[in-house]
């Protein structure tokens, strides 16, 4: 499997408080079967040097994470907050996409709201060769009531990244539920982990496939945990995900009947 967006390195933001925490976080998700993370520290504003130190700090946890016998690639991203996106050039919108990957960056979706230029950003972003991935839209409350806004921004060129966290209560019924409406209805093409070391059950995707385990299939996961990441860092589009719906639970199907 490879984790599309963990937030693995620390001091940068509230993600991992030290370096003896982040080997922790590798080499549990190197059990569970992670072969790639995605290192992607928050970027709520353009700042040169969090984004030059960040390169620093992966250096160093990659050492360790050797030193330590952790069969683990890390890779470097960012998750941008869109005031980012629509404040800078695409020169420096480049030094924040997934390392390797030549275009995928990683959009933090807001919680509440909805930017009206957010369609119009991605469209830019797409048309610039960007691949733009919506992290956890199934925890803003407009998608929540209604996929229309989201589906909009995919149409645009967009990709969604649903996350570990929303299952389990974390984050409220609302969003568990959107998550399974949001892969009964096609629209997402990546799970991962946005692992966090004060979410200690949420280190890896593991937690989130054995929910997920009989109502989504095992060749869509697959899909949605291996495939389509290999994609997105190869540089191409992930494929879209259409899930049996009869596999999907009730609560998924129920919120999609009612138009919420």
């Amino acid at each position: 499997m490879i984790d599309t967006h963990s937030h693995l390195l620390p001091g940068l933001d509230h993600g991992c408080p030290d370096l003896q925490t982040a080997v922790l976080m590798a080499r549990e998700a190197a059990e569970s079967g992670v072969s790639t993370v995605v290192c992607t520290p928050h970027l709520p504003e353009w700042d040169e040097g969090v984004v030059g130190s960040a390169g620093l700090i992966l250096e160093k946890v990659r050492g360790e994470v050797t030193a330590a016998g952790i069969a683990l690639e890390l890779r470097l991203g960012f998750e941008v907050d869109l005031g980012v996106v629509a404040g800078v050039d695409m020169v420096k919108l480049a030094a924040l996409t997934v390392e390797g990957s030549r275009g995928a960056i990683i959009l933090e979706m807001p919680y509440y709201g909805w930017p009206p230029f957010i369609r119009e950003m991605i469209f830019r972003l797409s048309a610039a060769g960007f691949v733009p991935v919506l992290a956890h839209p199934e925890r803003n409350e407009r998608v929540q009531r209604s996929s229309d806004l989201l589906a909009d921004c995919l149409k645009a060129g967009a990709v969604a990244q649903a996350t570990a966290g929303s299952l389990g209560g974390a984050f409220g019924r609302d969003a568990e539920r959107t998550f399974f409406r949001l892969i009964s209805e096609g629209m997402i093409s990546l799970l991962a982990s946005d692992a966090h070391s004060f979410r200690r059950e949420g280190w890896t995707m593991g937690p989130m496939l054995r929910v997920l385990q009989g109502k989504v299939s095992r060749e869509d996961l697959v899909v949605l945990t291996d495939s389509n990441p290999r994609k997105l860092l190869a540089g191409e589009r992930p494929a879209e995900v259409n899930p049996d719906t009869g596999r999907v639970p009730r609560m998924g199907r129920t919120r999609r009947k009612n138009g919420r």
